[in-house]
């Protein structure tokens, strides 16, 4: 039996799925439960909202908490689970995404800054993943673009760097 609805997603009692789900919200976890170890809070004169370890509680904590069912699933699998992704080889284009994620997300919030940087990425991975429909790839971006300028730049009053193609006028 192919592990692969006929939606052409993958299946999702995939234990492979399951396993890499698992890992994340481990160190997840890990990271969480040690991240004092790993930030500097003594020299912060801000509240404990606007501080440095805010954005990593939140984004460790939906981690670690999203992982649960996959652990879940590793001890009791369904009777028709299997090892495989989608029974198409290497999954290519989450490895693209996590690519443009760990590498090129950051440089472009230094390079071009958070709001394009934001944009573009979501617009791209919605490309790499076969979204073709033009409202959707150029509506939702714009949505969560400015979703998290207003909740991190302005409700949460978070300092982003100044991009440098700013400073090249000047």
């Amino acid at each position: 039996m192919s592990t692969e609805k006929r939606n052409g997603t993958p299946d999702p009692k995939s234990r492979a799925h399951d396993l890499f789900c698992a890992i994340l919200g481990g160190f997840a976890a890990f990271l969480l439960a040690t991240f004092k170890m790993h930030i500097d809070t003594t020299a912060v004169p801000y509240p404990f909202y606007k501080g440095p370890t805010i954005f990593p509680l939140i984004v460790l904590s939906v981690m670690a908490l999203s992982s649960l069912p996959a652990f879940y699933r590793l001890a009791k699998p369904p009777p028709d689970a299997s090892w495989n992704v989608d029974n198409k080889g290497w999954p290519y284009r989450p490895a693209i995404i996590l690519l443009m994620l760990v590498f090129f997300f950051p440089i472009g919030i230094i390079w071009i800054g958070v709001e394009a940087s934001v944009f573009l990425f979501l617009i791209i991975s919605y490309y790499v993943l076969g979204y073709r429909n033009i409202r959707i790839n150029l509506l939702v971006p714009v949505i969560y673009t400015a979703v998290i300028v207003l909740i991190f730049k302005h409700l949460l009053n978070i300092w982003f760097p100044e991009p440098l193609i700013f400073l090249f006028g000047e």
